[in-house]
């Protein structure tokens, strides 16, 4: 289906594996406009409530394909044609509905670091070193690093680590709180499987509104954001899912959630 992806959905999780192990899975044009259709095809199906994306080969992605930009006739060009697909595809992932997960080893540096700040939870095997690298090679950053790195680790911080190019361990990270679990290389998909598919059989349009809350109240006051609240817990209340949730709650057995 798609030249440099891996794609597999079962139990309701979709698996999204970068595949161009040969470049340390860094993003050429192709592979950037392939992650970019398969997460809308994500986002569209029905059937898919949780997403995992990771990296084939020993490194997660070391960022935009710096060979390529070299090579560029026009790199300017090159950029623009880059980060309009990669920027779509990390959109895709701060509005779906759907939690992702990131399930990160080796490196994770560049656009790649942004992808994964842009995903509702990171999963990181031991020994995997993040960067944001691009004042290395005379670029600005892209991929909403600028938005997304100083709310989760603050301003001066985020300046720090993009001026000094410091690359930042696994744990380091988990401290900082960019980081939702270390765990052993062995365990790392596991692990996100089995917080994907526990995500997978939580409510999906609460799910949908809850995320919608923690990634738009950035520049609202108090009281607009417990108005949306207001509305979102509300809607959700609306839906059989919560009828069902109350119904196994008092019936002391697992819910079924169906997305109603």
């Amino acid at each position: 289906m798609y030249k440099h992806l891996n794609y597999s959905v079962e139990d309701k999780v979709a698996t999204v594996a970068l595949d161009r192990p040969e470049s340390l899975n860094a993003f050429d044009l192709v592979m950037a406009e392939e992650l970019a259709d398969c997460l809308s095809c994500c986002t569209d199906d029905v059937e898919i409530r949780a997403l995992i994306v990771k990296g084939e080969g020993r490194f997660f992605s070391v960022g935009g394909d710096i060979k390529q930009m070299q090579q560029a006739s026009s790199r300017p060009y090159f950029l623009r044609m880059l980060t309009m697909y990669l920027h779509t595809a990390i959109s895709t992932i701060w509005r779906m509905p759907k939690p992702v997960i990131a399930a990160v080893h080796g490196a994770v540096t560049g656009l790649s670091f942004a992808l994964t700040l842009a995903c509702d939870l990171i999963v990181a095997a031991e020994g995997t070193k993040f960067g944001t690298s691009y004042l290395a090679i005379g670029l600005s950053p892209d991929g909403g690093t600028t938005f997304l790195l100083p709310r989760i680790v603050g301003l001066h911080r985020s300046k720090y680590i993009t001026f000094t190019n410091d690359m930042i361990d696994a744990s380091t990270a988990y401290h900082l709180g960019f980081v939702n679990q270390v765990v052993k290389g062995e365990e790392l998909m596991v692990e996100a499987n089995k917080i994907a598919k526990k995500l997978a059989s939580a409510p999906p349009l609460a799910i949908a509104k809850t995320k919608e809350l923690f990634n738009s109240n950035y520049g609202l006051s108090l009281e607009t954001q417990m108005e949306l609240e207001r509305n979102a817990i509300s809607f959700t209340s609306g839906t059989a899912d919560f009828e069902e949730g109350l119904s196994a709650f008092f019936g002391k057995r697992s819910p079924v959630f169906k997305g109603r």
